[in-house]
């Protein structure tokens, strides 16, 4: 049976492709092309998650004909939506606003100019769109049912960013201002944690740094 595998930021890099159909036994599981893709990737993979069909897998997943695997590095950032566009700050309070709300938290992740101690001109940013944008409603619940009467909206910018740009936006609104602050924690900790979108560090010479790089 053939399963497309996709790669993503320094996944990518190490294949030299962005994706590749792939002959797979009747019965392989995720565990098992695991193996496969750590021979193809140098020994890197065991760093990497592995989703099906937009979702994170288990390693006793079995594929199926059809499917498409995606090799998701270590991530950075993300957000409820996700797009080219200018954060647009009034537009996120705005969505959480309400008479029923005592306090809105607003957190702004801005490209900064130097990572690990290098300079840094500016910033590029990719993402796995149709599983970031799930996750990232997955991570906005999450923060609502934890912190009951908060509202959430997101806004997280692709593509390549300039020093002072703002490249995640996060609105919460609470009735108390503590679940309005813990809530935002919660949210951008989660976003980094688990939103597939990565992010290249460009330096003033040219050179290219993915954040997490297990090659690092």
């Amino acid at each position: 049976m053939k399963v497309t595998v996709l790669y993503f930021a320094h996944a990518r890099d190490a294949r030299g492709q962005a994706s590749e159909a792939l002959d797979v036994p009747e019965g392989t599981t995720i565990a098992a092309l695991r193996e496969r893709l750590a021979g193809m990737l140098g020994g890197r993979v065991p760093t990497f998650l592995l989703a099906r069909n937009e979702a994170y897998a288990a390693p006793e997943d079995a594929l199926r004909d059809g499917d498409e695997v995606a090799v998701i590095p270590p991530v950075s950032g993300g957000a409820h939506r996700i797009g080219p566009e200018p954060v647009d700050v009034g537009a996120l309070v705005a969505a959480v606003q309400s008479p029923s709300q005592g306090a809105t938290c607003l957190f702004l992740g801005t490209v900064r100019n130097e990572f690990a101690g290098q300079p840094t001109a500016r910033l590029h940013y990719e993402a796995y769109l149709p599983m970031a944008e799930r996750e990232l409603d997955a991570i906005a619940r999450e923060a609502q049912a934890t912190y009951p009467g908060s509202r959430v909206a997101l806004y997280h910018r692709v593509g390549t960013l300039e020093l002072e740009d703002a490249s995640v936006g996060i609105a919460v609104s609470s009735p108390h201002r503590a679940d309005a602050f813990a809530a935002c924690r919660q949210v951008i900790e989660e976003i980094k944690r688990r939103a597939p979108i990565w992010k290249r560090e460009i330096a003033p010479d040219g050179d290219l740094r993915w954040h997490g790089d297990p090659g690092e």
